[in-house]
């Protein structure tokens, strides 16, 4: 991967997580999300779950998935 591409994926990628990151935050804060998430691993696992949407067929497990993701995101009273 030449150098511009390499330096557009990173500048990229710092732009989502830094967007993901506000909203977690905000939601944290709020009590409505865990405070522990890093905003990586919701893009991550959001562009995973975005892959398996273009399958007609698996469609219906990607909502599971988008599911469970919301679900482990949630704020626990302990």
């Amino acid at each position: 991967m030449c150098e511009a591409r390499r330096g557009a994926f990173a500048e990229s990628l710092d732009r989502i997580s830094t967007a993901i990151s506000t909203l977690l935050k905000a939601r944290a804060e709020a009590g409505v999300l865990r405070s522990d998430v890093d905003p990586l691993d919701v893009g991550f696992s959001l562009g995973g779950i975005l892959l398996i949407t273009t399958d007609k067929g698996l469609r219906d497990g990607a909502g599971r998935m988008l599911d469970l993701l919301l679900d482990g995101l949630r704020h626990r009273a302990v």
